[in-house]
């Protein structure tokens, strides 16, 4: 009797030890992949989307869809990619609507290449001739290549009508 007994404690104990050690080998690999891969620094550019971005003919109705695609620029002005989006009217007001966005810059020419996705809510003109609107904040989605594992904010400063200054944060 007392032999089973310490047979049962011996099993017990041996079971213990390989739940323990496949949670640890588990636990393992879990811990080597949370780390962030690293991310190119992005630089401050300029989105042009004068001209391609023209909602002026879209119907004034919730949920109508216009897109375009816009030059991208570094600060010095040199033309390093290209960006897209599709937006979407949220309000409807008599100057300006709200509308979402969803778009991706891809850098194509520099020192770090690949795509950012962001999206944002944003006041637009309805008017072309119109002062630019005020800046806004859009969530980064994520990001490719060089930008893979980007996070944060992309702020959008208004030069013209179309034109905006973005800096990631």
């Amino acid at each position: 009797m007392q032999r089973v007994v310490m047979t049962k404690r011996t099993v017990a104990v041996a079971i213990a030890g390989l739940v323990v050690g496949t949670v640890g080998a588990l636990s393992v690999p879990a811990l080597a992949s949370s780390e962030k891969p690293q991310v190119a620094p992005v630089q401050a550019m300029t989105l042009d989307f004068s001209g391609t971005n023209d909602e002026t003919n879209v119907p004034q109705t919730v949920g109508t869809t216009f897109g375009g695609t816009a030059v991208v620029k570094d600060t010095g002005g040199n033309v390093i990619g290209k960006a897209y989006d599709i937006c979407a009217k949220d309000v409807i007001n008599p100057n300006a609507d709200t509308v979402f966005c969803t778009g991706t810059v891809r850098v194509t020419n520099g020192q770090a290449n690949g795509e950012i996705s962001f999206s944002a809510v944003l006041p637009i003109s309805d008017n072309a001739a119109a002062p630019a609107t005020g800046a806004f904040t859009g969530v980064i989605n994520g990001g490719t290549d060089a930008f893979e594992g980007i996070t944060g904010e992309a702020k959008f400063k208004p030069q013209t009508q179309g034109v905006f200054d973005v800096n990631f944060s």
